[in-house]
Order: C-alpha cells, then structure tokens, then sequence
C-alpha cells in the first residue's frame, strides 16, 4: 500500500504538475545498466566494510556506492549511450 502511495507521488509530481529532476532522469534514461552496475559497484564497495561496521560507516559506504553508481551512469548519458531492450 505505501509503495503505490508513493508511486502516486511521483506520478502526479512529474507527469502531471511536470517537476523535473535531474537524478531521476539519469537513472531513468539508463535503468538498465544501473540495475547491472549496481551488482559490481555494491560488491566492490561491500568488499572494504568490516562486518561489524558503525551506522555512520555503513551511510557513508552507501554515500560512496550511490555516487560511483551515478558517475557511471552519467557517463553513459553524456556520451548518448543508452541500453534498451
């Protein structure tokens, strides 16, 4: 139930009231190779947490993996190579 709340958010957000955000469409525009990037960049950031690792550590290692994620994928973006299926 919240899930489509929140659906209903953006829907009525962007498509009707025509908010635009830069990171969604990023993501959008590539959702394909982020949904596989996100595979190799989690693993190779999960690779430097200690088991035990301190909440602000664990925040930050998602700080860090979420921007290696956006950096990959605005590459892509910027130099207009898209993965469709």
């Amino acid at each position: 139930g919240f899930s489509l709340l929140v659906y209903l958010l953006f829907y009525v957000l962007s498509d009707l009231g025509g908010i635009r955000i830069g990171l969604f469409r990023t993501f959008g525009s590539n959702a394909l190779a982020a949904y596989v990037l996100a595979s190799f960049i989690g693993t190779a950031v999960q690779a430097f947490m200690p088991r035990d690792a301190p909440p602000w550590y664990t925040i930050t290692a998602f700080g860090i993996d979420f921007f290696l994620l956006w950096l990959f994928v605005r590459s892509l973006e910027k130099n207009g190579i898209f993965l469709r299926v």
